[in-house]
């Protein structure tokens, strides 16, 4: 039988703050049977809710002295509660502040296990890279509050986080998906030091989701070698039909592929097209060709197997184009046009 008590009472006081609290647990009971004892029949302090207040007071040193036992035993509870509250409690205090400052330090060494929903997981550090993208999506209204994670590998962060108010930080063990709550992310973007590393760590991140049965994560996968992106699509496509590919270096494509799933397949694409084949041309338009609205020339160049895809204001080589079309917009003589086609288009203006 002593063994069984030895027992019981090594798992009550096995963590810290246990022992102290159960000091205050005997004090507060020591202090309410001598108080009952000894005081006065009637007595304010012999009331429950007033001893509470009494302990808590006292207990605390702050003594506001509207109530205080008159009897000597009265007294001698006093005294326990006051030593109880002096020890015990500071201990207990002491505890906390360590407890607190071991859970911060460990978030910002990305150690702990957070707490996210419907956020944004990046595997894969590169801090210039990332606040770069924070900051193209922190435009959107809609991702302005976002929680942003990032899984580190080894090496990659020394030290604390150093934007803390940024992103949160997961460092890279068995762990650190379950850590990260990637089965509750929005958008998972893997991003490994080579294109062979990503395709590796996204087959990692696959399984993770389908035990966790959470299909509905959007997936990107960052390419870095855009002579590889049909090799990388074909790699990623066996480890998933909904992975998609986008390019890592340029943050505001990354951020429009976050926010607009399906996206990324369109520049992925058009990237590999125009990497393979240069099938993306400029077209000046004669300075009396004409004029005519955006819709026809569209429908004009579609019949010969051409794709408008932006119109440029001049003929000037540092003209801007712009890809959505104004409405009822006009193309005239002196524009240029930006247009996809299997070679140079030889345009006949004077057919339009």
């Amino acid at each position: 039988m002593p063994i069984v008590l030895m027992r019981l009472v090594n798992r009550i006081t096995g963590r810290s703050w246990r022992a102290p609290a159960l000091v205050l647990l005997a004090a507060f009971v020591t202090g309410w049977l001598l108080i009952a004892a000894f005081e006065e029949p009637g007595a304010d302090i012999k009331r429950p809710d007033e001893y509470i207040w009494y302990f808590l007071v006292s207990g605390t040193t702050t003594g506001y002295g509207d109530l205080y036992p008159e009897s000597a035993g009265g007294r001698i509870g006093g005294v326990i509660i006051i030593v109880a509250g002096l020890t015990a409690g500071l201990v207990m205090f002491a505890e906390l502040t360590l407890w607190m400052g071991r859970g911060r330090m460990m978030r910002a060494n990305g150690q702990a296990q957070l707490h996210k929903r419907q956020h944004i997981v990046m595997v894969g550090y590169d801090r210039d890279g990332l606040r770069a993208i924070i900051g193209q999506l922190r435009a959107d209204p809609e991702y302005a509050k976002t929680p942003v994670v990032t899984i580190f590998w080894p090496g990659e962060l020394t030290g604390e986080n150093p934007d803390p108010g940024l992103y949160d930080v997961v460092a890279f063990d068995d762990t650190a998906y379950e850590r990260a709550c990637l089965e509750a992310a929005r958008t998972a973007v893997v991003v490994g030091r080579s294109d062979d590393e990503t395709v590796r760590v996204m087959l990692g991140v696959s399984a993770y989701l389908r035990r966790k049965d959470a299909s509905s994560v959007h997936l990107l996968a960052g390419v870095h070698d855009g002579g590889r992106r049909a090799e990388i699509t074909e790699a990623l496509s066996l480890i998933g039909p909904d992975i998609e590919p986008v390019d890592i270096d340029d943050p505001a494509v990354v951020a429009v592929a976050i926010r607009n799933p399906g996206v990324a397949a369109i520049y992925h694409n058009l990237a590999s097209t125009l990497d393979s084949d240069g099938t993306l041309y400029r077209v000046d338009v004669p300075a009396d060709a004409g004029d005519w609205s955006r819709l026809d020339v569209a429908v004009f160049l579609l019949r010969r197997g051409s794709t408008l895809l932006a119109v440029g204001e001049s003929h000037r080589p540092n003209a801007s184009f712009r890809l959505t079309a104004a409405p009822d917009e006009r193309i005239r003589g002196g524009q240029s046009l930006a247009v996809v086609a299997p070679c140079r288009p030889d345009i006949p203006w004077h057919e339009l």
